[in-house]
């Protein structure tokens, strides 16, 4: 089983509201220096500064042979987390047909939502990344997810890992079991520590909510964070 819990900008960290437990993009440009963050990038390292981490790099030879990922993550000196960014940009799937149309002729039509296919890619690029830089998983991986898009809501991550519709307010019907027992079934897994965003400007990012994804770290992941996982609710697998 894995966790999650909510936080609002407008409260302190010791009024975070963890919230349950579920079970088992677009990339930014990469970081090969600190010099060249994307944006997104640069806002998570912030965020990761501000709560008392020491940022670190990878060596060039290590991003030439290796697909790593974005930061290195230290307390006191010592290494701790690796972590990656993940950028969901607005679908403009909509306007795109609009600009192509003649005038007078309709556009739109049903299709999948692709937002359960840009988070299922995101876990599954993620988690290669840190399999090639932590394979024995001596430290924690963190995948930040930093969302451009208003029709996207952290409901949807609940969705792809848990498989279930709306987990979080007890409806547990299996409507995204494709998903969460497909490519990433075992990979998510992996991944320790899973944060939501939403970009609200140049300058600003909103965190909407953590995810605990190993039940094995979830206590010293919880530690670092300064959540008492007593308070993290658990959600049944999916089926």
């Amino acid at each position: 089983m894995s966790q999650t819990a909510r936080k609002n900008t407008q409260a302190n960290d010791d009024d975070m509201r963890p919230e349950y437990d579920f079970s088992r993009g677009l990339r930014g440009v990469h970081a090969y220096r600190f010099s060249k963050l994307s944006s997104d990038e640069a806002l998570v390292l912030s965020y990761w500064q501000g709560k008392g981490f020491e940022l670190g790099s990878f060596a060039k030879n290590e991003m030439r042979d290796l697909k790593t990922p974005d930061f290195r993550l230290s307390r006191g000196g010592v290494e701790v987390a690796l972590c990656e960014v993940k950028s969901f940009q607005r679908d403009e799937w909509l306007e795109d047909q609009l600009k192509q149309a003649a005038p007078g002729v309709l556009v739109g039509g049903l299709r999948p939502d692709p937002v359960f296919n840009r988070i299922s890619n995101a876990v599954h690029t993620g988690f290669q990344q840190f399999e090639s830089v932590n394979p024995a998983h001596r430290l924690l991986n963190f995948l930040c997810l930093v969302n451009h898009d208003t029709s996207a809501r952290p409901e949807d991550l609940d969705r792809v890992l848990s498989g279930f519709e709306d987990p979080l307010h007890g409806c547990l019907d299996s409507t995204c079991v494709q998903f969460s027992e497909g490519r990433i079934r075992e990979e998510k897994k992996r991944i320790d520590l899973y944060v939501w965003m939403d970009f609200l400007k140049p300058d600003k990012i909103h965190l909407r909510r953590f995810f605990f994804g190993n039940l094995e770290t979830r206590e010293s992941v919880c530690s670092l964070l300064g959540v008492d996982p007593a308070k993290v609710k658990n959600i049944p697998p999916a089926a």
